[in-house]
C-alpha cells in the first residue's frame, strides 16, 4: 500500500465520541483557566491546564484525522462494527505514522494553549 493513500481506522460514531471528548477538554479547561484566573493563581498553578488541553486537542485531530492512536498502536480499526485488525502492514504503518504526528501536535497545542494561559496570568 503505497503510505500517500488516505487510511483511517474510526467510523462515524468513534469519530463522534474523540470530537465529544475533544470539545469537553478544551471547554474544561477553558473553565478551570477562568477559575484560576479568578482566584490569582500563582502563574506556575496554570500549569495543571497541560494535560487537559493536550486531551482536547488530542480528541479533535483523532476526530478530524479519523485516526486513533491507541487504535493505530494496536493495529486495529473500529468503523463502527467493533474493533477488527489491519492485516496489511503498509497500513498499520501509516496509521501509525500519522498517529505519532497526531500525538506530536497535541502536545504541541497543548504547551501552546498553556504558555499563552501562563503569560495571560501576568496581564492586568
Amino acid at each position: 500500500m503505497d503510505t500517500n493513500v488516505v487510511c483511517f481506522n474510526l467510523g462515524p460514531r468513534e469519530r463522534q465520541k474523540r470530537l465529544m471528548v475533544g470539545l469537553m477538554g478544551i471547554i474544561v479547561g477553558i473553565a478551570a483557566f477562568v477559575m484560576l484566573r479568578a482566584s490569582a493563581a500563582p502563574w506556575w498553578g496554570y500549569l495543571v491546564l497541560m494535560p487537559i488541553f493536550m486531551a482536547g486537542a488530542m480528541g479533535l485531530i483523532q476526530w478530524r484525522e479519523r485516526t486513533c492512536i491507541a487504535f493505530a498502536r494496536l493495529g486495529v480499526r473500529n468503523l463502527d462494527r467493533g474493533p477488527e485488525p489491519i492485516t496489511d502492514e503498509a497500513e498499520k504503518q501509516a496509521l501509525r505514522a500519522r498517529a505519532a504526528s497526531i500525538q506530536q501536535r497535541a502536545i504541541l497545542i497543548g504547551v501552546l494553549l498553556t504558555v499563552i494561559a501562563v503569560a495571560l496570568s501576568f496581564v492586568g
